[in-house]
């Protein structure tokens, strides 16, 4: 229940909360509500089939693991000074929690087989002898004669370490022994999962066939987004429960444990007093502004935004759609434009904050305007027809004066020929080269065509212009809200609370579903979501202590659906009122939880059947394709594609190879995106052979490389795997 509006008319509620606190303070770790004793740590950071993950491995991976990404960083960019980012952390972090959670699943599997390497594997692992090939750490260690594995010189190292009184040599020493048996153990526990692992003579065979045997085929297809609505009707209620009651049970529909919370966001904008005080500070900056001769140093001190330049790349220019780079508002470009090199112009509000300006110079800048055609070309071959073909159509121009009218007909830039081909006032240096110098070097009135990467352009100049432009050095303040306006608004959410909450008093959770969507709604806010996975809670888009507080409110110690947030969330710029929606348990979905999906998948069955009622019986495949304004494709098919022409629609592959004969058509069948009818025109068998040892070969290869590569995943999607790192770093659980 929420707490904060109740508060504010039972004034005794808050004495009372008040003494609970201070007595929970003074009694300790006393556990005051349960009756004693320190709450029991059930999950630690987090739990594999109900047993605690290592805290200190995973700590040890942790810092492997930010080294190596530190370490990667500085290698792909010698010389510069590397940052760890925010997200290298997050890459760090699971990259250590993955390795952590194998790691005990590896063990827990060496344990129940009992692979072990003993004292004598060690030895024999370690020196190369007895038959066993060196350890790869061991082959470090070589003659610097002839380039082979010194056995002597890794003896030598490793009694020096082992005999040494140094605690550190010491430890180094069992480092290394321990290494290199995880190392053997690692080999060994590969050698057993890929020694049964082989492929048959029949096997290599079909996979011979699979990439030999050609179908050439025709089909028609058709999306489902080409049905018009009216054609299936709306979907009623009724055929999506239907839906659910026949599917629900089904792989795809299985629901993970999770908790679900709706929320929506008031924000926390300046107000016009946080505004005025930013642009009072501006106007006691200004005199001295203009009088500093030092202006990088006075912008470094005193502007938020620390940039400064004089050179040509901090021009401004009027902000306006699609201008880039520095700029000032229209409302004071007289004034910037009229204004005296030294003259300091504002403060004014721009895009990055309030401002005042200091005109340092003026500078020229030219532009030019053109409108241009352009014919895709890649290759010399292409280039050479696209070249006459441009001939051909500056030759009607010239002719006709009908420029706008060949970009419609010919233009291939989706950029310009909406636009009549038009690129207007473009700085010299933004386009292409070739397009550039002719836009900048031809005299106005001319036209011609430019090869470019992109195909040849025909292009005609239609003006350029010359423009004063200002190069400015600006004092920047970011208008922040003031603490007065974060609590009022605190206010204005707290307030929302207690009337959500007298609203859903004695409301079923469907009710209150619908109370806190209709209020959002009401009071002109957008209604999201957010849902926590129990085996690894997390929320994107969230600060941590905002985080902090959507996981209390979902995992708290009886926590119900209906739940509010007893008290408004910051996150940065925004205040949050959450509820807590769904708790989720692992099985079978509710009907609402996948309602939206099964209602998709409906209308998806009613479109299907619409387009076979359009292609049944049919035998001109190219003339249905027409009727429909549809696709129809020719195509070589082997069985071992991944892709058609229309896309991944393996079903296209699967009926061309499901015993059509040649000159036999298939009847209409649903694919993932729309329905299709085949035939098949001609079979082109594969090569006769008897030696199918290269398949054999690459389908074993094949097979090894994956089971090496996926031991690990396969173990920890096998695994009850519980990732408490977040709830636990909250206090939660």
């Amino acid at each position: 229940m929420a707490l904060i509006g109740k508060i504010r008319e039972k004034s005794w509620l808050l004495v009372a909360v008040i003494g609970i606190a201070m007595l929970a303070f003074i009694m300790g770790d006393f556990d005051f509500f349960n009756g004693g004793g320190a709450q029991e740590d059930n999950y630690g950071i987090g739990t594999v089939d109900g047993e605690k993950v290592n805290e200190q491995e995973y700590q040890n991976m942790l810092q492997n693991a930010r080294q190596n990404i530190f370490q990667s960083k500085q290698q792909q960019n010698p010389g510069q000074r590397a940052e760890f980012t925010e997200q290298d952390e997050k890459n760090a972090r699971r990259q250590a929690w993955q390795a952590a959670v194998a790691g005990q699943l590896v063990d827990k599997e060496l344990e129940e087989i009992g692979l072990i390497v003993d004292e004598f594997e060690l030895e024999n692992v370690l020196y190369g002898q007895n038959g066993f090939d060196p350890s790869t750490f061991s082959t470090q260690f070589t003659d610097s004669v002839t380039g082979e594995f010194a056995p002597d010189q890794l003896r030598q190292a490793l009694n020096q370490l082992q005999e040494s009184n140094d605690p550190q040599q010491q430890e180094r020493y069992k480092s290394i022994m321990d290494y290199v048996r995880e190392l053997r153990i690692s080999e060994k526990y590969s050698a057993l999962l890929t020694s049964g692992v082989h492929a048959t003579t029949l096997e290599a065979k079909e996979e011979y066939e699979a990439k030999k045997e050609v179908k050439n085929v025709s089909y028609v297809y058709q999306n489902f987004t080409k049905v018009p609505q009216d054609a299936i009707g709306e979907i009623t209620d009724e055929e999506v429960k239907a839906y659910y009651e026949e599917h629900k049970t089904e792989e795809q529909y299985k629901q993970s444990p999770s908790r679900k919370l709706v929320y929506f966001s008031v924000p926390v904008a300046p107000a016009k007093a946080d505004t005025a005080k930013a642009m009072d500070i501006l106007q006691r900056v200004k005199p001295k502004f203009k009088a500093t001769e030092n202006d990088s140093m006075f912008v470094l001190r005193y502007s938020d935004v620390k940039e400064f330049s004089s050179d040509s790349t901090a021009m401004a220019r009027p902000a306006a759609p699609g201008v880039q780079g520095a700029t000032y508002p229209a409302s004071i470009a007289d004034e910037i434009e009229s204004a005296e090199p030294g003259d300091v112009v504002g403060p004014y509000i721009s895009r990055s904050g309030i401002k005042v300006s200091k005109i340092l110079r003026f500078a020229n800048e030219k532009t030019a305007s053109v409108r241009h055609i352009l014919l895709k070309a890649k290759g010399d071959d292409e280039m050479a027809k696209a070249k006459t073909k441009a001939d051909s159509i500056i030759r009607v121009i010239k002719s006709k004066n009908n420029f706008e009218e060949m970009v419609t007909e010919f233009s291939e830039d989706p950029g310009s020929v909406n636009n009549g081909g038009k690129y207007e006032d473009f700085t010299e240096g933004k386009m292409v080269p070739a397009f550039n110098d002719f836009s900048f070097e031809k005299p106005i009135g001319t036209l011609g065509k430019v090869e470019t990467s992109f195909g040849i352009h025909i292009i005609e100049v239609l003006d350029r212009k010359e423009a004063k432009r200002p190069i400015l050095a600006n004092i920047v303040k970011n208008v922040e809200p003031s603490k007065t306006t974060v609590d009022d608004v605190k206010s204005k959410a707290s307030d929302y609370i207690y009337q959500l909450d007298d609203k859903m008093t004695n409301s079923s959770i469907e009710e209150k579903r619908t109370i806190f969507d209709t209020f959002a709604v009401d009071n002109q806010y957008t209604v999201r979501t957010v849902t926590f996975q129990d085996e690894n809670p997390q929320a994107n888009g969230f600060g941590e202590l905002a985080e902090g507080d959507l996981m209390r409110l979902a995992y708290r110690d009886g926590a119900e659906e209906g739940d509010l947030s007893s008290a408004p969330i910051r996150d940065d710029n925004r205040i949050i009122v959450a509820m807590l929606s769904n708790i989720v348990e692992e099985g079978v979905p509710s009907f609402e939880a996948v309602e939206a999906r099964m209602k998709s998948e409906v209308r998806k069955e009613k479109q299907a059947q619409y387009l076979k009622d359009q292609m049944v019986g049919r035998d001109d495949l190219e003339a249905l394709a027409k009727e429909m304004n549809a696709r129809f494709e020719t195509e070589g098919l082997t069985f071992s594609a991944s892709n058609v022409a229309v896309g991944r629609e393996p079903k296209i592959i699967g009926t061309a190879f499901s015993g059509l004969i040649d000159g036999q058509k298939s009847v209409p069948v649903k694919g993932n995106s729309g329905v299709f009818v085949l035939r098949v025109e001609s079979t082109q068998p594969a090569e006769e052979t008897t030696d199918f040892s290269t398949e054999k070969t690459q389908i074993k290869s094949q097979r090894v490389s994956t089971v090496k590569q996926r031991y690990r995943s396969a173990l920890l999607n096998g695994a009850d795997v519980i990732d408490n790192r977040k709830l636990r770093s909250y206090g939660i659980r």
